[in-house]
Parts: structure tokens; C-alpha cells; sequence
């Protein structure tokens, strides 16, 4: 944040100038994401991508990027257990396609002085969003891994966050497991148990940052990354009909192309630059039986299987379709994002 200044009325008043910075950065952290035994005997690969495809679908919708770097989409990725092709191809999606910096972590301190050096060059964080794993009192960027404790931010590292990397109006979001939540709660938090949100990671982090974090107090869910189930059930139609109405686009192109060759050669003919075929009109546009939901959802699939083809995983360069929700435990405590403002 730019140093602010002070002008005085008289000598017992003074005016606080509060900076505005013009030079904003939107981030978005990717975690490290392990494969159980189960999964990489059966090649089930679609739970290791979820924060990425999360990460994109976060970095699409932030404010596009400025020419001038004012305003700037950052992607950051933790990469154990990222095989370098993977890796590779989320560079090209997300600086390609969405004008994004991106960068890679190999350490919970290396993100710690990433967002730290927005001080020196002069910059703020707007938005800085999580996707990883967690458990109570830790975000866990490198959950079940070799490097799980060199990527881990608990209560000592969260505290070496400077409030002057954070615009005055910055929000944090970590999709992690109970970010939001003080007590060892595993599977319910009766009525008369206190879920000490004062003491959960996400006050922390919103005390040390002076800016408001938003967290689960319950496990996140990212079970509709891919779609709810009516997205993955009417998956098949919606290419049905995206399929029908390429067809039909195509063949109307044809009938367009040739009636306007006979036409260009009628009026020819005729000598007459105006002249229309006799009982014969320019074919109509057909009507598009696929919606807009139907062709996003086609455009999902088509990116996960064509590079579930070349890289051997199924990235998403649409994102993920649906965002993180609140899981089902522990009970007792909101199912939804909760605020956490400073104190």
C-alpha cells in the first residue's frame, strides 16, 4: 500500500488521506492433490484435477486483465505431484486464454513472499482465493505428500501476512476443509459446543491481513466440479443437440452458398442488380435447438477429453462448471461460506 499522508486544518486537526492504488492483482492459489491407491489403480484422475479446473473457473471470472498491468490475474500453484506436461498445459490455458501471470510454488514460504512483495512493487491484492485441501487450523497445499510440511499454512505462517499487501476492500477465500472452524469438530458440533470461531485459521488470517476471509466451517465439497447430477445427466443430450445444429448450420451454409451463386448469375442475366430469383427466397437461418447451458456444458466435455487425450488428464480450460459448496460435516455448523471480518 502507498505510503499515506497528512494534512492539517489547524493544530488540532489533522486529515488522514487514505492511498488509492490503481495496480491490482486477483489471485488464485492451487494446492498440490494427491491420488489415493484406489484411484490410480482404476486411472480416475478427475479428483487430482479439481483445484485447477477450480483455479481456472476462479481466474475467469475475476476482472480481465489491463494492457498495462493496473489490473492483473495471477495463478499460483503448488507442483508436487504435478507432472510437468500437466503443468505446462495450465501455463498455456491460463496466460493464453485469460491473460493470467503465472507462477509456480514450491513452498508455503515462497507464497508467504509472493504476497508480501506486492508491498515493494506497489501493488494490492483485491481477491485472493484458495483451492486445496484442509484440515482444522491448516490450509493444506500439499495434503498426503512428500513436501505436506513445507506446503502447510497454520496459525505461524499465516501470521507473517502483511496487511499492506491487502487493498482496504480485499476479500480471501479458502475452499479448504473448515478453514472457519476453531474446535476439533469431526462430525458434529452440538448446540451446546462452541465452534470457538474467534480461534479457527480464517480469523486469523482475516486479524493478520486486516481484510475480511471468507471459509467453510464445514468440510468443502468439490464434488460438482464437474457438474451436478443434472449437468452430467443431460451431458448426453446437450451434445445430441449440439451435434443437430452444427449438421443443420452446415447444410444451411450450402443451400446459402448456392442460392447465391444462382442469384449473383440470375441478376447477371437479367441486367438487373436487384432482380430476385422467381418463387424462390433465400433460405432461413435455422433455429438453434441446443441452449446456452447445453453448449457451455459440450464445451466442458470437449476440453476435459481432448486433453484427457494429450496430457493424460482431463484440465478444463472452461474451468470447472459448478463452484465449491459446503460438504455435509460437521453438522451443527452453517453450510456455506461464513465472513470472518478483522479485529
Amino acid at each position: 500500500m502507498t505510503a499515506p499522508h497528512q494534512g492539517k486544518t489547524s493544530s488540532q486537526h489533522a486529515i488522514q488521506q487514505i492511498p488509492v492504488s490503481l495496480q491490482r492483482d486477483f489471485i488464485t492459489v492451487v494446492g498440490a492433490s494427491h491420488m489415493t491407491l484406489m484411484e490410480k489403480l482404476r486411472g480416475q484422475k478427475g479428483n487430482k484435477m479439481r483445484f485447477i479446473n477450480q483455479g481456472i473457473r476462479q481466474t475467469r471470472l475475476y476482472p480481465p486483465a489491463s494492457a498495462n498491468d493496473a489490473t492483473q490475474r495471477i495463478f499460483l500453484i503448488f507442483t508436487e505431484d504435478y507432472e510437468r506436461p500437466l503443468l505446462d498445459a495450465v501455463k498455456d490455458v491460463v496466460e493464453t486464454r485469460y491473460g493470467a501471470k503465472y507462477r509456480e510454488l514450491d513452498s508455503i514460504a515462497q507464497l508467504l513472499d509472493f504476497i508480501n512483495l506486492r508491498i515493494s512493487k506497489k501493488r494490492e491484492i483485491k481477491q485472493l482465493d484458495f483451492f486445496s485441501h484442509g484440515l482444522v487450523g491448516t490450509i493444506e497445499f500439499g495434503y498426503e505428500l512428500d513436501k505436506a510440511d513445507s506446503y502447510r499454512m497454520r496459525d505461524a505462517q499465516a501470521q507473517m501476512l502483511k496487511p499492506e499487501a491487502f487493498d482496504l476492500s480485499a476479500k480471501i477465500h479458502s475452499y479448504a476443509c473448515r478453514t472457519g472452524l476453531g474446535i476439533h469438530a469431526d462430525v458434529h458440533v452440538s448446540e451446546d459446543e462452541d465452534p470457538l470461531y474467534e480461534k479457527s485459521l480464517a480469523q486469523l488470517i482475516a486479524n493478520t491481513a486486516q481484510t475480511s476471509v471468507w471459509a467453510f466451517p464445514r468440510r468443502s465439497n468439490y464434488d460438482q466440479t464437474y457438474g451436478n447430477a443434472s449437468d452430467r445427466a443431460g451431458l448426453a443430450n446437450a451434445q445430441e443437440k449440439t451435434k443437430a445444429d452444427a449438421q443443420a448450420m452446415k447444410a444451411y451454409r450450402r443451400r446459402l452458398s448456392d442460392y447465391q451463386r444462382r442469384l449473383a448469375a440470375h441478376r447477371q442475366t437479367s441486367k438487373d442488380a436487384n432482380a430476385q430469383l422467381p418463387n424462390e427466397t433465400a433460405p432461413q437461418t435455422p433455429i438453434r435447438t441446443a441452449s446456452a447451458q447445453d453448449e457451455a456444458l459440450v464445451r466442458h466435455a470437449n476440453s476435459r477429453d481432448g486433453n484427457d487425450r494429450t496430457i493424460g488428464y482431463p484440465l478444463d480450460a472452461e474451468g470447472a462448471v459448478r463452484p465449491v459448496r459446503a460438504g455435509d460435516s460437521p453438522t451443527g455448523v452453517p453450510a456455506t461460506l461464513r465472513e470472518y471480518k478483522p479485529l
